[in-house]
């Protein structure tokens, strides 16, 4: 019966994302030595923004997983394997099963995966004498026990594992350029997984955020998560950009603008963590929404400037590389 656990791998809370989960596992494994705010703006992860129109507590999450992290890894040079499904599905026992011995086997190489639990979380390792994995949610310093039948059986219906295979060198100035395109891209663009009358993404999820906060017909738990995590998104950009700056000068009006959008939402995040709010409050928020729309859709412009060859030279879909 086998009992393995990776010492030092524990997931920790910052960017709010599934960046944190991608972090600890290349972090442990030694593929990284950025950190949060780089890898979530060198991955473009960071720049993903969907929001429910009624500000429901899944938006931070609702995006096509798969494509998303395949993308993540594949921006920095790291390949990874990913399986995902409905756990209310007849084949679910089947990729369950399937699921654990993938975990298992990644953390024999020494390598951590990452799965959904109502969240992203770390399997940091595995006890074959009680039938558990080992994982980390950020929330405790010592390991979680999910027994081995209970995994994928979520407050949500999803299950989804990711594990990571091998990473090559990839160019830094590459990324950081891509990175760039592909926050245009995501501001501009509608992801085609999610029907339109109930999400808004890029700029259109602030405008539906604003509507949201004008009507009061919202979800105040979630639009509490909404603006948590969006402000931590912003303020890692704001980091990364920052530091792009010293790398690349000319990135100068990007880092300031992105520093002014994470300044907004770090003010809207106050408000909102009070609500249930009167009308006061909720119209507040709405103005900042909008605020913030109008300061990054600057910072999208100066983008398109920077790098307008290579963006002219993609067409329609300035987001396929």
């Amino acid at each position: 019966m086998g009992r393995v656990y990776l010492d030092g791998l524990r997931m920790t809370i910052q960017s709010k994302s599934y960046v944190d989960a991608m972090h600890a596992v290349l972090t442990h494994k030694g593929w990284t030595d950025r950190s949060k705010p780089m890898l979530a703006g060198m991955t473009a992860a960071a720049f993903r923004l969907s929001v429910n129109r009624r500000l429901t507590a899944e938006s931070p999450t609702a995006y096509n997983w798969m494509a998303e992290h395949f993308l993540a890894g594949d921006f920095i040079g790291v390949a990874s394997s990913q399986q995902a499904g409905f756990s209310f599905a007849p084949t679910f026992p089947l990729y369950a099963r399937q699921s654990i011995e993938s975990i298992r086997a990644s953390i024999d190489r020494g390598t951590g995966a990452i799965f959904w639990k109502d969240d992203f979380v770390v399997a940091v390792g595995y006890r074959d004498d009680i039938g558990a994995l080992l994982y980390s949610d950020g929330t405790e310093d010592e390991p979680l026990e999910l027994p081995y039948e209970a995994f994928g059986i979520n407050d949500s219906p999803y299950w989804y594992v990711q594990t990571f295979d091998d990473r090559m060198d990839a160019d830094e100035w590459t990324i950081y350029k891509e990175s760039l395109i592909q926050a245009a891209a995501k501001w501009e663009w509608h992801d085609p997984l999610l029907p339109e009358r109930d999400y808004a993404c890029g700029e259109a999820a602030y405008e539906a955020m604003a509507r949201a906060f004008e009507s009061g017909d919202f979800d105040r738990d979630g639009a509490r998560q909404i603006v948590g995590r969006l402000a931590a998104a912003r303020r890692d950009i704001a980091d990364y950009t920052a530091e792009l700056h010293r790398r690349w000068p000319a990135c100068g009006a990007i880092a300031t603008r992105y520093a002014e959008a994470a300044d907004v939402l770090e003010e809207m995040n106050g408000l909102a963590a009070r609500l249930p709010a009167g009308s006061g409050e909720a119209a507040r928020l709405a103005s900042m929404a909008e605020e913030v729309r109008g300061i990054e859709a600057s910072a999208v412009r100066e983008i398109r400037s920077l790098l307008r060859e290579t963006i002219g030279n993609r067409f329609h879909d300035i987001g396929l590389r």
